[in-house]
């Protein structure tokens, strides 16, 4: 146990602690806190006003150590590698804050302190979370040392799709558990709206929202050729694209060329709060997640979660875990990938939707994806694998 709390200590493993675009990291971290003391170790922290925690021990590569472990991995055919230096601190670190469990979230970053906690016998839980089951595959030297990690590890993913698309590389029947994340369903409250069928026959402007990075797999290019034809039909609507990403200008530049430039509103970079003032004024969420070129894939985006917690209607795609989240045409709508004229009918059938689409949302993430609930999954995972126990 801890010296300083009475409660088992484990320890978070993360590259970089952490990205604003980790939160549900820092949910879990803070989740677990009840039962168990958590550390932190990584090889850079950052943000800490936005996640603080303590304590957080870090200790990174350097120059001579970058280049140390880059001619390890060329030599050895290796993905990933920590310099000696931060094998030493990391292990002294566990010994000395007694860790009984260390949890390295996404698969590569397993691989980092695969040999730490191997060496002193400790238990080590990985998260997969998306392109780390996905892009990362297409990489033999990743896929050859799953087979080390799978071996050791215990292993998490956040939904029953990624355990299938891990199994062909080693993780085994019973070698895992299918955990999802959740949202805080309190912070995004259900809001009662008036049926989207009423809102149309009173001839009242719809708002359709998007919320996330402009990356490829998360699909603006496909929203934003569905809503060029909705609109023709519906001019009096509009779409807001909430978030920066690389694609921004690109997507901007179609909307243009497309003549809808005018319906779609490009709010730029938003922080939580923001985000739960959009969806409780919105109608409709979009979120065309889709399979990019190099392979990568969500896991379940926590955004379309947050959402369906307001009782938000959701347009989304059978990608990934989404199908675990959304039942179609029950509690929101799922189209194939890159199906334009289906996202289209869609949109246009939105006319049909009940008014208890957006309640059996809300009850389905209350039962299923509430993180107060999947912490506390999450703890009894950790008690298992502590005990020894097969997941």
């Amino acid at each position: 146990m801890s010296r300083d709390t009475g409660k088992l200590a484990v320890a978070l493993y993360l590259r970089y602690y952490l990205s604003p675009s980790e939160t549900f990291v820092y949910r879990q971290l803070k989740g677990v806190s009840a039962a168990f003391h958590p550390i932190v170790l990584t090889s850079r922290a950052s943000n800490l006003d936005l996640f603080p925690t303590d304590p957080v021990f870090s200790r990174g590569k350097g120059f001579w150590g970058k280049v140390g472990t880059r001619l390890f991995r060329m030599a050895a055919g290796r993905y990933t590698a920590i310099t000696p230096g931060q094998y030493r601190y990391w292990k002294r670190m566990l010994v000395t804050h007694r860790v009984r469990l260390v949890h390295a979230h996404f698969g590569h970053f397993g691989l980092d302190v695969l040999p730490v906690a191997r060496s002193l016998g400790i238990p080590l839980l990985v998260t997969f979370h998306g392109f780390d089951a996905s892009r990362l595959l297409k990489d033999r030297r990743y896929t050859t040392e799953l087979q080390r990690l799978f071996g050791y590890a215990h292993v998490v993913t956040v939904s029953r799709n990624m355990a299938e698309r891990l199994s062909p590389f080693g993780l085994k029947s019973g070698g895992y558990t299918v955990h999802y994340i959740g949202v805080p369903v309190e912070e995004f409250e259900f809001v009662r709206r008036p049926g989207i069928a009423e809102r149309r026959r009173k001839g009242e402007p719809l708002t359709f929202l998007q919320v996330s990075n402009f990356v490829e797999k998360k699909g603006h290019r496909y929203t934003v050729e569905a809503f060029a034809g909705y609109f023709r039909d519906r001019s009096q609507d509009r779409l807001i694209l909430a978030g920066e990403g690389p694609l921004r200008r690109d997507i901007e530049t179609l909307c243009a060329s497309l003549g809808i430039r005018d319906r779609v509103v490009f709010t730029g970079r938003v922080v939580k709060s923001q985000v739960g003032d959009l969806m409780r004024g919105a109608d409709v969420f979009v979120h065309h997640s889709v399979t990019s070129r190099d392979g990568d894939m969500e896991g379940i985006p926590t955004v379309i979660m947050e959402a369906m917690s307001t009782g938000l209607v959701v347009v989304s795609t059978r990608h990934s875990g989404i199908s675990e989240l959304i039942d179609d045409g029950v509690d929101g709508f799922l189209v194939s990938e890159k199906d334009v004229p289906a996202y289209v009918e869609r949109l246009h059938a939105l006319a049909r939707t009940d008014t208890g689409m957006g309640e059996r949302a809300r009850k389905k993430i209350e039962d299923k994806f509430n993180m107060s609930k999947q912490n506390l999954e999450l703890q009894k995972i950790y008690e298992r694998v502590i005990d020894g126990a097969r997941i």
